[in-house]
């Protein structure tokens, strides 16, 4: 994302990437375990230095990083490094605080997980909840050059036929003050024979943030007024491929449609976790691993009856903070995240 000189060139990585991270509502939709109070998780990943993932989907290859990543962690042959941090900060409602880094190459992104879901009759609709502001992305080396990237909502369908989907629907936005770009994401719930096409579509723009940064959430593409250039578009669909085209035309030359991302070029990287003998006890595998190891042997009966002792732990956890008087304190992060972007502690005892 920060290496191009290019402004719009760095809003188009971001979007990239903003769409890579999507790749996890492309295959079977699972129930995760329910964080307990505390619970943190700390992993990396070792990124080849040449043809990462977003500049190779911003040529239309985005396939070799995503599936050379297995020979880099295990040559560690200069490669870059990529770390996760995160730490459920409050149990009622559930929110967990989490940063992404990559100290090297001077990139961070940092957000609050916290879902508002509704049901009904055929569809689950997951949207983001109160505490979550998006995905905060800052360019260090860039003069902190910030992006803050909203969610999409999401329904779950597919409940009738007993084979869950995830639908991307509504608008999502990434917007840059500092570049005075913006970018909106619209999601389109058409249908062709019964099968939602996942079809997307957007534009790249320049925008006022003094006098426009608070109504770009309410607008839609047919909002944009024309007082807002428009510095590229693109299209596609959000679960496959989608293509962009420059519009303000920086070499002169005509503006070539190509591939912004390829999504079923893309595989999930194995991330590599300590070992859970040099976890801390609130490290998720930590908790979780009696409960995991249980059903993957397919005893689910045990796994339940662990399960329960893990939470029964929690609360008992918590009526002694109670007893005493005392409110939960997080061991990574600062405890104010009311504006969505968790901040690290100096302190931060960090098992990486």
């Amino acid at each position: 994302i920060p290496e191009s000189d290019d402004e719009v060139e760095r809003m188009l990585a971001t979007l990239a990437w903003w769409f890579s991270k999507l790749l996890k509502h492309t295959g079977k939709v699972l129930k995760p375990f329910n964080s307990v109070l505390g619970e943190q998780f700390f992993c990396h990943w070792e990124v080849p230095r040449e043809g990462d993932i977003i500049s190779n989907g911003l040529q239309g290859t985005a396939t070799s990083s995503a599936t050379d990543v297995s020979a880099a962690n295990a040559t560690n042959n200069g490669a870059l490094r990529v770390e996760y941090i995160t730490e459920q900060v409050s149990h009622h409602p559930p929110v967990s605080a989490h940063i992404y880094r990559c100290q090297e190459r001077g990139i961070e992104a940092a957000g609050i997980d916290h879902i508002s879901a509704k049901f009904t009759g055929l569809s689950a609709t997951v949207a983001a909840g109160s505490h979550c502001k998006g995905i905060f992305v800052t360019l260090t080396k860039r003069d902190n050059e910030a992006y803050v990237c909203t969610h999409p909502t999401a329904n779950i369908v597919g409940w009738l036929r007993g084979s869950l989907k995830v639908q991307c629907v509504e608008t999502s936005y990434i917007v840059c003050a500092k570049t005075k770009l913006a970018t909106i994401v619209e999601f389109k719930e058409e249908r062709w024979f019964g099968k939602n096409k996942d079809n997307v579509s957007g534009r790249v723009f320049r925008y006022d943030p003094e006098t426009q940064a608070e109504l770009i959430p309410t607008w839609r593409l047919k909002d944009i007024p024309k007082s807002c250039p428009t510095v590229a578009t693109f299209s596609g669909n959000w679960d496959k491929l989608v293509s962009a085209q420059r519009e303000d035309n920086p070499s002169g030359s005509a503006n070539a449609t190509r591939t912004l991302i390829d999504m079923s070029s893309l595989q999930v990287v194995d991330k590599i976790v300590k070992p859970l003998e040099e976890q801390g006890e609130m490290e998720s595998r930590r908790v979780w691993d009696p409960v995991a190891s249980k059903m993957l042997q397919g005893k689910f009966s045990d796994a339940t009856k662990l399960k329960r002792i893990v939470e029964d732990a929690q609360r008992e956890r918590t009526a002694a903070r109670n007893d005493r008087g005392e409110e939960f304190v997080p061991a990574l992060f600062k405890p104010d995240y009311s504006n969505g972007r968790p901040e690290l502690l100096e302190t931060a005892p960090i098992n990486l």
